[in-house]
């Protein structure tokens, strides 16, 4: 597990995504503020509620769930954040000022954003802004397993001659991407007419293959592979119950639960950013999402088990919402659905 100091991540918050602002537009494909249940948030209560009515079955999928790709690894993850996100966290001018946030709602979601940050080296970050063609209200910045991929319109024949004359070595080249990595620093780059892909600098771990993650997003985009939820009824089942407008991630395994020793803390720290995943311990999949207004936020998450018995209402309802004004639980069978409400300046004491 990466802890990220808040100094750190507010530089590479600022000079890593900045760029990205301008590119990458709201997408209102996603299932919007509603979380699923069909009933609106409670506004009044921070207690715990009764059942609900979780659907996975009707709910809109993702536009950029097209691009997720299945793999051979149990686990999953991936997160996305859209343009107009991008730009509120980065014009907050009282962003340097603020505490980190504690509760896992909010902070689950803001580490992914500054992991965003870190988005390409030197030069496949000036060849994506060279050939960028995507208008301003389009476009998604998305993490698909360890695979930065942003949706949007590239000049590919500019993109690659850049990264030639960067030094990049070709891997692949079809009618539908090309395909390049550096030798010097492990990097895989891969580019369509409508998607710019490259390796998050934070998923060389043992067993990553840099070139085949990138083709596998690359493939799955152009329609060459079925995408994740296709091929997984579960997993589409979760997209399809929660809401994704945002900023949304996800943690999915194909066994019974997560692994408790890659999980984490339950509570953000104080005093660091990391990942808090600990609440979702016995559970095997979760999705949150969270939403910034003008000084307030909605966050959402849905919570699978393997069966109803296993579901760990406790733990939950002990560690997320904490820093709400508003929350709610409701469980549907070996689901719960989770609504809080945040108003107040957010990163301002």
């Amino acid at each position: 597990m990466t802890t990220y100091r808040r100094r750190t991540t507010l530089g590479l918050l600022g000079a890593g995504m900045a760029f990205l602002a301008g590119c990458s537009g709201s997408s209102d494909d996603g299932n919007g503020s509603d979380d699923g249940t069909g009933d609106e948030p409670d506004d009044d209560s921070d207690e715990p509620t009764g059942d609900a009515d979780i659907d996975g079955e009707n709910g809109d999928l993702p536009a950029y769930a097209s691009i997720l790709p299945q793999s051979d690894d149990q686990s999953y993850f991936y997160g996305a954040i859209d343009g107009a996100t991008l730009d509120t966290l980065l014009n907050d001018e009282g962003a340097a000022e603020g505490n980190e946030p504690t509760d896992p709602l909010l902070g689950n979601p803001v580490i992914m954003a500054v992991l965003f940050g870190s988005f390409g080296s030197p030069d496949s970050r000036e060849a994506y802004l060279n050939n960028d063609r995507t208008a301003a209200d389009e476009g998604v910045l998305v993490d698909a397993n360890g695979v930065y991929a942003v949706e949007g319109r590239y000049d590919r024949n500019g993109l690659v001659a850049d990264l030639e004359s960067a030094g990049y070595t070709a891997e692949t080249e079809t009618d539908a991407y090309a395909l390049y990595s550096d030798a010097d620093t492990g990097e895989a780059v891969g580019v369509s007419d409508e998607v710019f892909a490259v390796t998050a600098p934070n998923s060389n771990d043992d067993g990553f293959e840099p070139v085949a993650a990138v083709e596998r997003v690359l493939e799955t985009a152009v329609g060459d592979r079925e995408p994740k939820h296709a091929v997984d009824a579960d997993f589409e089942w979760l997209l399809r119950a929660s809401s994704t407008d945002g900023m949304a991630l996800c943690r999915y395994t194909e066994t019974d639960a997560f692994d408790p020793e890659a999980l984490g803390n339950e509570q953000v720290s104080s005093d660091t950013l990391e990942f808090a995943f600990g609440a979702f311990e016995g559970a095997n999949g979760v999705h949150q999402q969270l939403s910034l207004g003008d000084g307030d936020a909605t966050a959402s998450a849905v919570v699978t088990y393997a069966d109803e018995e296993g579901v760990d209402r406790d733990r939950l309802e002990s560690a997320l919402g904490t820093d709400a004004d508003s929350v709610t639980f409701e469980q549907d069978g070996s689901a719960v659905a989770v609504d809080a409400e945040y108003s107040g300046d957010l990163v301002e004491e």
